[in-house]
């Protein structure tokens, strides 16, 4: 009888349940390993490390901590004492016609922030407009944050608007080697647009005079002289220094006269500038509407000087800025101050600008 053998079935083989959590582990270790590794500057390739696998060597750089300005400017008025940038407080005084006022800081380091009573301005920009309370000094605080987001200076400026129904009488200045008041004569030159077909950024003057003897009342009926040189620094009428050719010439030149408010408006161009003067228009006022006498009253009207160098960095004004004469200081008419000869401006390079300005007789 043939014996059988009995048959097993083979059983599938079970892996250690250990196994594969073991394999996870071993592999999140070397996984682990390596992220520390790369963390200290290891891999070779990595950031921090040369080309070569080794540690390069780094630098920190300190922010600046200089919290000065390098300048500081109004729309009105000349600081008390000039600035300079060791001095914290300055004062001055404005006109009551002067209802606001801007402020243009600038700092001395790259990196540094500046504020003007609270909001943030950017340096060498003007300030949105602050009003002035009348017959009150106004305190404008600029603050000064250096780069390093922790040293700070605090600069003050106290400007005094004079009170409603008093004013400070305008400055007399030189007419200047080039009035040609032989045009006086010559009723051609009455006239409120005074251009004759000179280009320039566009400018419009408006002048009120106030007589200071009746309690700082418009003056009406007064005859209202003014002149100045066109874009390139030439006054017409003349051919001496560097006018020439300019004889017989009455380009920018003209008289209004003062309506019942004391008012007179010019348009011209905005002036340029020759050697040995800062920007400035020449004014004369001859009381009655007669200019066969002296003037009354003999200025000069300054403009700001963030102003000025957007004009002269125009294509228009082919000298660009004014290298002679940097400054009201080293300016040999307005060297004593321009607080009663500062015009108020308002505009822009492109659409052109308005001056204001308020000229106080006795």
């Amino acid at each position: 009888m043939t014996q059988r053998v009995p048959t097993t079935t083979a059983q599938p083989t079970t892996p250690d349940a250990d196994a594969a959590p073991a394999a996870r582990r071993r592999a999140l270790g070397m996984a682990m390993g390596s992220l520390a590794l790369a963390a200290c500057g290891g891999g070779g390739g990595s950031a921090g490390t040369s080309s070569t696998g080794g540690s390069s060597n780094s630098s920190t750089t300190t922010p600046s901590t200089d919290a000065t300005l390098s300048a500081l400017v109004l729309n009105s008025g000349t600081l008390s004492p000039a600035f300079a940038a060791g001095t914290t407080a300055y004062a001055v005084t404005v006109s009551n016609t002067v209802s606001t006022i801007t402020v243009t800081p600038t700092t001395t380091a790259s990196g540094a922030t500046v504020k003007v009573n609270g909001l943030a301005v950017a340096s060498g920009s003007a300030s949105a407009a602050i009003s002035l309370s009348e017959g009150s000094s106004n305190v404008l605080n600029i603050e000064v944050t250096a780069a390093d987001g922790l040293t700070t200076r605090s600069y003050t400026v106290t400007a005094t608007r004079s009170a409603a129904g008093s004013c400070t009488l305008t400055a007399t200045e030189t007419q200047g080697p080039y009035p040609l008041l032989a045009i006086l004569s010559n009723s051609a030159m009455v006239r409120s647009d005074i251009r004759e077909g000179k280009t320039g950024v566009p400018l419009t003057v408006n002048l009120t005079i106030q007589d200071l003897s009746a309690g700082c009342t418009p003056v009406s009926g007064a005859a209202v002289y003014i002149w100045h040189c066109d874009k390139d620094g030439l006054y017409s009428g003349y051919n001496v220094s560097n006018n020439t050719g300019q004889t017989g010439l009455t380009y920018l030149r003209g008289i209004q006269v003062t309506d019942a408010n004391g008012a007179v408006s010019f348009t011209t161009i905005y002036p340029g500038w020759y050697a040995g003067r800062i920007t400035h228009i020449h004014v004369q006022i001859y009381l009655n509407n007669n200019l066969a006498v002296t003037a009354t009253a003999t200025t000069q009207i300054a403009f700001p000087q963030s102003v000025t160098q957007a004009v002269y960095a125009t294509a228009l004004y082919t000298k660009g800025q004014n290298t002679s004469v940097t400054s009201f200081a080293a300016d040999n008419v307005f060297s004593d101050g321009t607080s009663t000869e500062m015009a108020v401006v308002t505009g822009d390079a492109t659409n052109g600008y308005v001056a204001g300005l308020t000229v106080v007789v006795a």
